[in-house]
């Protein structure tokens, strides 16, 4: 094997790699796809007018993406009381 066909080898191999590499960071497990609380908080950002305590949870959400545990309980139990209905 002469070097041309060994640097050839070697280039296919990197750009081989580099390209899975990027086609799995594109599409990696939870990447585009629907948050974990955002349905919760479509249903909280409808009743704002009607809760203090959820006008600040959606803005909190929206600032940092993420809801705690008791976060999410205590938003639960809002909607519960502002819209029985449901």
């Amino acid at each position: 094997m002469s070097y041309l066909e060994f640097g050839i080898a070697i280039a296919t191999a990197v750009l081989t790699a580099v390209i899975v590499r990027l086609y799995i960071r594109r599409n990696e497990p939870g990447r585009n796809r629907i948050g974990n609380h955002d349905v919760l908080m479509k249903r909280a950002e409808a009743h704002v007018d009607k809760s203090g305590f959820l006008k600040k949870a959606c803005a909190d959400y929206r600032k940092t993406g993420h809801l705690s545990a008791r976060q999410v309980e205590q938003v639960e139990k809002a909607l519960a009381r502002v819209d029985p209905a449901r």
